[in-house]
């Protein structure tokens, strides 16, 4: 089967950008009729079709759209994160389009290009690869910053609410520290390597560290890990496990085994889920600032279509975490 052809096919034959196939598609008067005719002409040549999508969004006049690439549907962490986006991105005027990357980002950008203005999202890849996926589309990566021309950022100082709930929890009586990371944090090879959160806290517990382990991202491997932590290090008494997911599971495991939380040990998730409330004890977590990104995000957005879209320096901002005080802590 043949590759659709897209917008972004025709500009690039065309040799011009994105935004004046659109405008010569769609017989707006801010191009030259020279431009015009070699637009038609290509388009004609290599049998592009606008999307229905696409031309709806013309006949709104000066509605955009964004594009969202959600790294997993079945994390709760990145649905939330995607509700407020659309809430926010709603209140402003921007339509909204989404796909989940689940591990192959490039592949779900490809599918957004020919309906979006701009691109959203949790990224692993680096600038030069997002940009190639994109086709020249702006990029907003969410809490990892970008730095090459037309890639943005939003990023997440989850550092602070680390040093934070350490320090707040050795105010609370805890002594030795355990930290449950994700088997997802790899290098270039596909080796594990400790995560920047693994890194800070445990340069935050300093010589009160007992020790930490690896699970997957998932209640059950929570469970597991936290499980594996308390059998090789008995003697700890506050653990950090690295998202709410894998913290609901050590909770729903010290459940089971009649381990008291907290108070035979304490227990901190990273995320700050609603769904952190439905455990007893009720999750103690390092909240994200949920509605400060999506605002953070639809800012950046706002100032690239006010510049047509063009590509334009990094623009970078920049959300806290906090800690949200439940009862598992």
């Amino acid at each position: 089967m043949s590759k659709r052809v897209t917008i972004l096919d025709v500009a690039a034959a065309a040799g011009v950008s994105r935004q004046t196939v659109t405008r010569a598609m769609n017989g707006m008067s801010d191009i030259s009729e020279t431009t015009r005719a070699r637009v038609l002409a290509t388009a004609e040549r290599l049998g592009y079709r606008p999307s229905r999508f696409a031309r709806n969004l013309v006949n709104r006049k000066k509605t955009h759209a964004m594009g969202l690439v959600v790294a997993s549907f079945r994390n709760p962490y990145f649905t939330e994160i995607a509700a407020d986006l659309l809430s926010v991105a709603g209140e402003r005027g921007w339509q909204m389009a989404m796909a989940a990357s689940e591990g192959r980002a490039e592949d779900s950008i490809g599918v957004l290009t020919n309906q979006v203005d701009v691109i959203v999202g949790h990224f692993t890849g680096s600038d030069a690869v997002l940009r190639a996926a994109s086709g020249g589309l702006p990029v907003v990566r969410l809490e990892s910053r970008g730095t090459e021309l037309g890639v943005h950022s939003v990023e997440l100082d989850l550092e602070s609410g680390v040093v934070e709930a350490v320090s707040a929890l050795r105010a609370r009586g805890a002594r030795r520290f355990g930290m449950v990371d994700s088997t997802s944090s790899r290098n270039a090879l596909g080796e594990y390597t400790p995560s920047l959160r693994r890194i800070w806290f445990e340069q935050a517990a300093g010589d009160q560290l007992a020790g930490g382990v690896v699970g997957e991202e998932t209640i059950a491997g929570g469970a597991q890990a936290f499980a594996r932590l308390l059998e090789a290090h008995p003697e700890t008494d506050a653990v950090l496990m690295f998202n709410d997911l894998m913290a609901l599971g050590a909770v729903q495991h010290a459940h089971a085994h009649g381990i008291d939380v907290p108070g035979r040990v304490r227990i901190v998730g990273v995320d700050g889920l609603s769904l952190g409330e439905a455990v007893d004890p009720r999750l103690t977590s390092i909240a994200l600032d949920r509605l400060g990104l999506a605002s953070h995000t639809l800012d950046i957005v706002d100032e690239l279509a006010a510049a047509d879209f063009a590509d334009v320096p990094s623009i970078h901002r920049a959300v806290r975490s906090k800690l949200l005080w439940r009862d598992s802590a």
